[in-house]
């Protein structure tokens, strides 16, 4: 009987299981990830919005003079 080739595929098969444990653990872990809402940046629902800046902005667009030309003559 051939030792080396049954050692060899004894290592091969080990390495194989390796890499899909290894492979399912990140899967896994990907899965947790999204589900917890690891995606990207937490949104703060529980601070206040400052709404000064905004009005101060949107009056100041009501009065600035339209930069949409009126004048309809052919």
């Amino acid at each position: 009987m051939n030792r080396k080739a049954t050692f060899a595929k004894r290592q091969r098969e080990s390495d194989l299981k390796d890499h899909a444990r290894q492979k399912q653990e990140r899967k896994a872990a990907r899965q947790n990830a999204t589900t917890t809402g690891e995606k990207g940046p937490q949104i703060a629902w529980d601070e206040a919005v400052d709404t000064t800046a905004a009005s101060a902005n949107t009056e100041a667009m009501a009065n600035a003079p339209s930069l949409v030309p009126t004048d309809d003559t052919p």
